[in-house]
This record gives structure tokens, sequence and C-alpha cells, in this order.
């Protein structure tokens, strides 16, 4: 046992200190911002880690088809990406809520039945990737030119997709006993590593796509390899014996009900995410490459946000397992004026300097405008989910998972897709009229979110 460990009447000690931060103590502004600002700029990174592929084969392309085969192929991975994301944030939550109430040895049962978990979710999502790669593309109407090589990045990113749940998985571990540093750390790490091999791999040796997928899948290797010894280090955490990944299946259960509903929730979005693509591959290779940089550059700006909405989760959860709800509910309030603040600059970057952030990617002047085009009009969503990803904070971290999935689903699919589809079949249709279904759908959640709200039930937990 480590020196800095002490141990409780039952003989069970408590976690080293080390990163682990008490969210349900001190001024309630800056413990959410000291937590939070380490989320931003490990999902800066990890929107570079993203944005690396598309930046390195639009520079090195040798025509459009490779910058649309990455667009389609990274789209269509976001599907397996957001059920691992989905599972491992109710871990978060899950754990947050067994520190928040000093429970330790609650902490390491969760931790070993989710590693145990998700060798099993690994298996059968990166089993359904393999089988339906090509039809997911068909779906997506994705240019000919670029088909044969998105499916070759989809189907070697599926097989290195137990990198992809590691790194998850040790993320929200840490971030669930309020480290949110080391997970900076280490996809700060992975995203150098991905950068040096999509020189190496597509600029180099000239690999395209296929260069890019093999350093997608190498880089989350590294970052997996240096989660496992982050937590390997707190050894009161977790000891890494055998017998310690037995899975509670009690646990499991909490898991799979607080997780389900994220994982289905995100897939059915990038689902959306997805029809709205094949909807705009069937207007050229132009609007397909301009739009998936769009969704790159999406991801930036959305970053304040996203940043303090996980940051809430885990925050909210230590706090009801403390049985502290209006410290909470103090934490929301700060988090939506916080990402308000920053969505207005965001927003007014988009609307009135769109060209500047599609040069970085591409030098085809087609690619720019049609890319432009859809950010002038989208960029009115960055502003409204500001509130959503806040909200989805406070409630995914009191366990209302149920609710923020079928908030965040059915405006999607009752206006933002149906509209992206009327729109794209008009006479004439642009893209910057697609890109107003985006804040139609988000409107209406941010509606039913405050009603939601206004009841009070968020306070009655689910864990």
């Amino acid at each position: 046992m480590s020196s800095d460990s002490t141990l409780h009447e039952d003989g069970t000690p408590d976690p080293p200190a080390g990163r682990q931060t008490d969210l349900t103590v001190g001024p309630v502004l800056k413990t959410l911002l000291l937590f939070a600002v380490p989320f931003f700029i490990a999902n800066i990174l990890q929107a570079l880690y993203g944005a690396v592929d598309l930046l390195v084969v639009g520079r090195f392309a040798k025509d459009s088809a490779d910058v649309s085969a990455v667009a389609c192929g990274s789209q269509t991975m976001t599907l397996l990406t957001f059920v691992i994301v989905g599972l491992s944030t109710a871990g978060t939550v899950i754990v947050g809520n067994f520190f928040g109430a000093k429970d330790h040895e609650s902490v390491r049962r969760t931790i070993g039945t989710i590693f145990s978990s998700f060798v099993l979710v690994t298996f059968l999502v990166t089993a359904a990737m393999l089988v339906f790669a090509s039809p997911l593309l068909r779906f997506l109407q994705t240019p000919p030119e670029a088909f044969d090589e998105a499916k070759e990045y989809i189907i070697i990113c599926s097989c290195g997709s137990i990198f992809i749940a590691g790194y998850n998985i040790c993320s929200a571990i840490m971030r669930g006993v309020g480290d949110s540093v080391t997970p900076m750390i280490i996809v700060g790490i992975a995203c150098a590593a991905n950068l040096l091999a999509d020189m190496l791999l597509v600029g180099w040796c000239a690999m395209g796509p296929v260069g890019a997928a093999y350093a997608t899948i190498g880089s989350q290797a590294v970052s997996m390899t240096f989660g496992l010894i982050a937590i390997k280090r707190h050894r009161a955490l977790f000891d890494f014996k055998l017998k310690s990944f037995r899975i509670d299946w009690r646990v499991a259960e909490k898991l799979f009900v607080i997780g389900i509903p994220l994982a289905v929730q995100s897939t059915l979005i990038d689902f959306s995410f997805l029809l709205i693509f094949s909807f705009i591959n069937a207007m050229g290779v132009a609007a397909s490459a301009g739009y998936g940089i769009c969704c790159r550059i999406n991801s930036f700006t959305m970053l304040p946000a996203m940043s303090l909405g996980m940051a809430l989760t885990a925050m909210v959860a230590q706090n009801l397992g403390a049985e502290k709800p209006q410290r909470a509910i103090s934490a929301f309030r700060w988090g939506v004026l916080c990402a308000g603040a920053c969505a207005v600059v965001c927003w007014s970057w988009m609307e009135f300097f769109p060209q500047t952030a599609f040069a970085l990617f591409t030098r085809d002047k087609a690619v720019i405008e049609a890319g432009s085009l859809y950010m002038r009009s989208f960029c009115f969503d960055v502003l409204l989910v500001a509130f959503v990803f806040c909200a989805n904070g406070l409630l995914n971290g009191s366990g209302h998972t149920r609710f923020t999935f079928v908030n965040n689903v059915v405006p999607t699919f009752l206006i933002r897709v149906p509209a992206a589809w009327w729109i794209s079949r008009l006479p004439g249709a642009t893209l910057w009229s697609i890109g107003w279904a985006a804040p139609l759908a988000s409107t209406l959640s941010v509606v039913i979110t405050l009603i939601y709200l206004k009841t009070g039930r968020w306070r009655i937990k689910r864990l």
C-alpha cells in the first residue's frame, strides 16, 4: 500500500490525492472553470486530432476525391466513436457519484466493471462497422471516385477501435474522480503522434487516406497506453489484478441504463449528420468536401460549450452524490453564462469570416465557396447549443439520460433531417439554405429543456 493512502474503518484505503479533485467544495465558478479548462484544451487537441487527417490530406491530395474520402470515412467512424463515448460518459457519472459519496470501494468495483464490459462492446461495434462499411458509404451517396479509399479508411480504423475504447475509458475514469488534467495530457500526446504519423505516411510516403487511417489507429494506441499507465500509477484507485476485473452486475446495469441512451443518442445524432451528408454528396464533390470540412471546423466552435457540459456532468454527479443539489444548479447557471459568451465570439467569426477557416484545409476555391455558404447559416446553431450542452451536463450528471436522449433525438429527426432533405430537393438549393435546418431543430430542443428544468424533476437522482 502506498504511503499516501489512509485506511477507513472498513479497511479500505482512500485513493492517493494525485490530481483527483473534490468538486463538492470551494467557490462554484472557480471550481467549474479550473475543472473545465483542461476539458477545453483536451477537446481542442481532440478536434485537432480529427482535423489533422483532413489538413494533411488536403495539402498533399492529388485531387478533391482524397479529401472527400477522408471526410466520408471519418464522418462514418464517428458512429463507432459515439457509442464508446456514450457508454464511457456513464462511467464518469457512476464513478463521480461514488467518489462524491466517498465510497471508494464502489469506485474500484465500477472501474473493473467498466474495463471488462467494454471488451465485449468494442468487439460487437467493430464487427458491425466491418459488415456495414460499404452499405453506409453507399447510403451516404459517397462520390464514386472516393468510395474505395473511404472504405479502406473505415476498415483500418475499425480494426483499431480497441484503442479508441481504451483511451475513452481511461479518460472517463479519471474525470469521474475529478482529474481532467491527465486526459488532456494523454490526448496531447496522441495528437502530436497523429500529426507526425500523418506527415510521414500521407506526406512523405504519399499513402493518401489509407496512410491517414494508419496514423489514426497508431496514435490512438499511444493514447490508450498512456491512459492505462496513468491509472496504474494510482494503485489504490485500481490495482489491475485479474480478480479486480470481475463484473459487478449491479454496476453493469447502471452503466448500461445510463450509458445506452447516451450511446444511442450520439449514434442517432451522428447518423442524422450522415443523412444530411448523403443529401449534400448528391450535389457533387465540392459540396461534399466543403460540408466535411465544415463539420471539422464546427467541432472547434462547439468546444467551449461541449467542455463545460462535460465538466458539469462530473461536477453534478459528485455534488448529487454528496447531497448538494443547489451547488449543482449553481454550477449549471455559471456554465450557461460562460458557454454563451464564447458562443457569441465563435458565431461572429463563422458568420463574417468563414473563408479564413476553410483556407487552412484546402486551396480549392469551389470547396471554400460551398463550405462557407453552409457555415454562414449553420453558425446560428452555435448560439443555441451553448445552452443545450450545459443542460445535458446537468441532466446526464443526475442520471436523466433518457430525457436528454429524447430531447436531442426528436428535434433532430422531426425537424433537422426532414428540413435538410426538403431544402436540398428545391431547385437552386445551396448549402446556405440547408444550413438553417440545424438551428431550427436546436430551437425546439432549447424550449423542451427549459420546460423540463422548470418542473424540477432533474433533482431526482437516477443513479
